[in-house]
């Protein structure tokens, strides 16, 4: 089988990759794409773009470091997550009074989490981009416990402040309408079956 690049650090997404059954190798970019700004551009489309960007950012910090004949370069994943309230995208929370923030926005409202994906093909550069989005509503939490939760920095690295799974865990009232894994960071119920497909797929074709 090809090989998978994720051009990310991310240790959810690594793992939500291997519970798939996927073993990818990691490549992460030097790109922040919290520092991008799109004016007046939709929330899907800044997603599409800088998963975009992270992609090519990988593929040639790869390039830099691989013989002229690798063989196979293999298929490179790059993601970008936001989530949108409003139509306004809420990014990762830049320190504790942000996320607190965010989250009081959040909470007792209903909002939008976009997931983008770019995949690469490194052999032929046939791309293939998309995003999927799920609906999340956040019922009314304590003031005492979003401060409690704000203290414990789980919200540092994710977008909205928040991570989907422990906040069910921690009996948080959030319901999910969609793919539970496109809040999480990679919409896997559509990405895993495209991925193996293409690493399937033989150089030559």
């Amino acid at each position: 089988m090809r090989p998978l690049w994720l051009a990310s650090s991310s240790p959810r997404r690594k793992k939500m990759l291997l519970e798939a059954g996927l073993a990818p190798r990691l490549a992460p970019g030097s790109l922040d794409d919290d520092l991008l700004r799109f004016n007046r551009a939709s929330v899907p489309s800044i997603c599409l773009a800088r998963a975009w960007f992270k992609a090519l950012g990988s593929h040639q910090r790869l390039l830099e470091s691989e013989s002229p004949d690798p063989g196979d370069r293999g298929v490179l994943l790059a993601a970008d997550t936001l989530c949108e309230l409003a139509g306004a995208p809420l990014g990762k929370p830049r320190n504790e009074a942000d996320a607190l923030e965010m989250l009081h926005s959040l909470c007792g409202a209903r909002h939008r989490t976009i997931t983008a994906v770019a995949l690469l093909d490194r052999a032929t550069m046939d791309r293939s981009l998309w995003f999927d989005a799920a609906e999340v509503t956040i019922g009314t939490v304590p003031e005492t416990e979003l401060r409690r939760y704000v203290a414990t920095d789980g919200w540092r690295g994710k977008s909205g402040g928040y991570n989907l799974e422990d906040r069910i865990s921690d009996g948080w009232p959030v319901t999910c309408d969609g793919d539970p894994a496109t809040v999480m960071g990679l919409p896997v119920r559509r990405l895993v079956p495209e991925v193996v497909q293409l690493l399937d797929r033989s150089q030559s074709t």
